[in-house]
């Protein structure tokens, strides 16, 4: 399955928004902004992101994620992906766990981030 998927899966890295590291947005400061399983609110949450972090490593939003988040799924996390990936939806990575966040609560990073 991963055969047949690796154009897209390629085409899909070229499109990839270009943005290296999101910063949070809109999140209150006594708040932390979730990140889900699935580009859904009732979703598992996997982690949470502190309000003021700056250095959110952004794998991409939609369809369009990096090739690497895509190598990091498995071949059916793959159909379940892409027939679940949303465009206001953005694949992350914080402290080592990869999830999505709404894009509303993310915008590109203005920090030097490693």
């Amino acid at each position: 399955m991963k055969l047949i998927l690796l154009p897209l899966m390629i085409a899909s890295s070229l499109l990839a928004e270009n943005v290296a590291f999101w910063e949070i947005q809109k999140v209150k400061a006594n708040d932390t902004l979730n990140i889900r399983s699935l580009a859904t609110y009732k979703s598992e949450k996997i982690s949470s992101i502190p309000h003021n972090e700056k250095c959110v490593i952004n794998h991409g939003c939609g369809k369009n994620i990096s090739l690497e988040a895509m190598m990091d799924l498995q071949e059916d996390e793959i159909q379940i992906f892409l027939d679940q990936a949303k465009e206001d939806w953005c694949y992350v990575e914080y402290k080592g766990k990869k999830a999505w966040a709404k894009k509303h609560y993310l915008k590109a990073s203005s920090s030097t981030c490693k």
